[in-house]
């Protein structure tokens, strides 16, 4: 009985797997995404260039949100090429999937566009990696320091960054936390970044692409716990309450962060660019924001160590009561063009106050 069951069960599921496989590679296609790599010499995760180098990443159940990646030379998911000679001045762009902007097409990031307003005086490169918190910017500051010598360093900072600095939070292989044993702050031990042979043999997989990255089951389930409790208390990607509570620790991390950076840079200019309470800024109701407290203490920290900061809140707000605008799709939290497009003129307007930004300027001018 079981035997035969099987034999008409068994070919309609494979059967079935193969339509499945079809529609999600030619007519819905399915999320596809690049290769993590763990550089053991410099500690930082990035991309792998041994493997898939271009891809389209494709977000909702119907693949409606399409954006073009590529990885270049050196691991980043960028529009161009990074040298390690230096023909000109660089910016360089560091975050998390902002600027690593899967979400959009390569030449419509936060990096994509600035690169537009500062050329051909500036080059500018971007070392986005998706779930990267501001301790792990520290890291990544270094190798990006070592490896490409940029004149100006841009540290991109979302709300979640904070809290899951702390490896009491969250302590991601590949990834810089920071441990508070209650008087000091210090830097945790980095835990390389081991590939899963198994995730790399089923992602080959466009039904598993599709159930990872379309129908997004974790973000799902994250939210479905979220609605369950108080919604007031989830903003911003995060849980504030939780945030709330490690407070303390979060003050003193973000203090640890920026004296290091300072010391760090011995001079090179640090621009912070921080995202705005996009939830609140919709629902007319920044003043009583649960996260604004994390924009006030960057701004707080920021201007104790003399490093400017471009407060994003007032520009999405702004244009937001003017004309209406989202900054982010119907189908995903992340910067749309928009977003990205204005978050690269409020940083470039910041740049132009700077006195080695005048000077590069100026200079290339004489030259043309």
């Amino acid at each position: 009985m079981l035997q035969n069951l099987l034999r008409l069960t068994l070919p309609s599921l494979l059967g079935m797997l193969l339509i499945l496989e079809l529609v999600f590679t030619f007519i819905i296609p399915a999320d596809q995404f690049p290769y993590y790599y763990y550089d053991p010499d410099d500690r930082i995760l990035r991309f792998s260039t041994a493997e898939q180098r271009e891809g389209v990443h494709t977000i909702g159940l119907l693949a409606q949100q399409r954006a073009k990646w590529s990885i270049n030379n050196a691991g980043w998911n960028s529009a161009v090429n990074f040298e390690t000679s230096k023909h000109k001045p660089r910016i360089a762009i560091i975050g998390d999937s902002y600027v690593e902007a899967m979400q959009v097409n390569i030449g419509d990031s936060l990096a994509g566009q600035l690169r537009n307003l500062v050329s051909p005086h500036f080059d500018v490169y971007d070392f986005g990696i998706s779930g990267a918190p501001l301790s792990q910017y520290l890291q990544m500051a270094r190798y990006v320091r070592r490896r490409f010598d940029p004149d100006i360093v841009v540290i991109n900072v979302v709300h979640n960054d904070f809290h899951e600095s702390l490896c009491s939070v969250t302590r991601k292989v590949g990834m810089l936390c920071l441990e508070d044993d209650g008087q000091d702050i210090r830097e945790a031990p980095i835990l390389a970044y081991q590939p899963n042979s198994v995730f790399r043999l089923v992602r080959h997989s466009s039904v598993i692409r599709y159930l990872i990255g379309n129908m997004q089951i974790e973000t799902r389930l994250k939210r479905l716990t979220a609605s369950k409790q108080n919604n007031q208390k989830y903003n911003a990607n995060i849980d504030v309450e939780k945030a709330k509570s490690l407070r303390e620790s979060i003050r003193k991390a973000i203090d640890y962060i920026h004296r290091t950076i300072v010391l760090e840079n011995n001079g090179r200019p640090v621009v912070f660019l921080m995202d705005a309470p996009r939830k609140d800024i919709y629902k007319g109701t920044t003043s009583e924001s649960n996260v604004r407290w994390m924009n006030e203490l960057l701004e707080e920290k920021t201007a104790q160590y003399g490093l400017p900061l471009v407060d994003l809140s007032n520009e999405f707000k702004s244009l937001f009561e003017a004309e209406k605008v989202h900054f982010e799709s119907e189908y995903d939290f992340h910067w749309n063009e928009n977003g990205h497009r204005v978050a690269a003129y409020a940083l470039y307007r910041k740049l132009r106050t700077l006195q080695s930004f005048q000077q590069t300027e100026n200079a290339h001018r004489l030259l043309q």
